[in-house]
C-alpha cells in the first residue's frame, strides 16, 4: 500500500526525508527496547536473589519464634506480639529509568520498643523481633522492585508496539511510495529523451 500523491520531485525528496526519519526512529525504539530489555533481565535478577534472601530470614525468624513460644508459652508469645516492636514510616519518591517513571520505597524513622509486656522477657522475643524487622524489609525491597518491573514491562511492551507498526505499516507504505514516485519520474525522464532526441533528429535534418 502506498499514499496518495502526485509523482513529483518535490514529493519524493519529502517522501524520502521521511523514510529516512521513519528508518532512524524505528532504530532507536530498537535500541531502546533492548537497553530496556537488560534492565528487565537486571531487576529481574536483583529481585530473584532478595525474595531468597527474604525465604531464608523469614524460615529463620519462624525457627526462632518456635524457640521462644517453648520458651516463653504461646500465652506469653501473644501478649508481646501486642506491641509493636518495631514502627517506622514508609517514604516514597519517584525515579526515572529510561524515561520510565518509577516508584522507590525507602524506610524511615525506625523506632524499637523497649516494653515486651511480659514476665519472662527471653533474649530469643528481641532475635525473633530483630528477623521479622529484617523480612520486613526485605518485603518493602521486593515491593519497589517488582513494581518498577511492572513499569519496565510496559514500556518494553508499548516500545515493541511502535517498532511493529514502523515495520509493519508506516516504513513499508513510504518505501512503497518513493518507489512508485521514483518509477513515474524515471519514466518521465525517458519518454522526455526519447521526445528530444525525435525532435533533434527531425531539426537535423530539415537543417540539411
Amino acid at each position: 500500500m502506498s499514499i496518495r500523491a502526485a509523482p513529483s520531485k518535490m514529493n519524493l525528496i519529502r517522501f524520502k526525508r521521511t523514510l529516512i526519519f521513519l528508518r532512524r526512529a524505528h532504530d532507536l525504539l530498537e535500541e531502546k527496547r533492548d537497553i530496556l530489555l537488560l534492565e528487565v533481565n537486571r531487576r529481574i535478577g536483583e529481585a530473584t536473589k532478595v525474595r531468597s534472601d527474604l525465604d531464608r530470614v523469614l524460615k529463620e525468624a519462624y525457627g526462632i519464634l518456635d524457640l521462644a513460644a517453648a520458651t516463653v508459652g504461646t500465652k506469653e508469645l501473644s501478649a508481646a506480639g501486642k506491641i509493636p516492636q518495631v514502627t517506622f514510616d514508609l517514604r516514597t519518591s519517584k525515579k526515572k529509568v529510561m524515561g520510565v517513571t518509577t516508584l522507590s520505597f525507602e524506610p524511615t524513622n525506625i523506632k524499637r520498643s523497649q516494653s515486651s509486656n511480659i514476665s519472662k522477657p527471653t533474649i530469643l522475643l528481641d532475635e525473633t523481633s530483630d528477623k521479622f524487622q529484617q523480612a520486613l524489609f526485605l518485603i518493602v525491597k521486593v515491593a519497589e522492585l517488582e513494581s518498577t518491573l511492572v513499569h519496565l514491562v510496559e514500556e518494553v511492551k508499548r516500545t515493541q508496539r511502535r517498532i511493529n507498526a514502523l515495520e509493519q505499516f508506516l516504513i513499508p507504505r513510504y518505501a512503497t511510495t518513493v518507489s512508485l514516485i521514483a518509477s513515474v519520474l524515471e519514466e518521465r525522464d525517458r519518454e522526455e529523451f526519447v521526445r528530444v532526441k525525435k525532435v533533434k533528429s527531425i531539426l537535423d535534418r530539415r537543417a540539411s
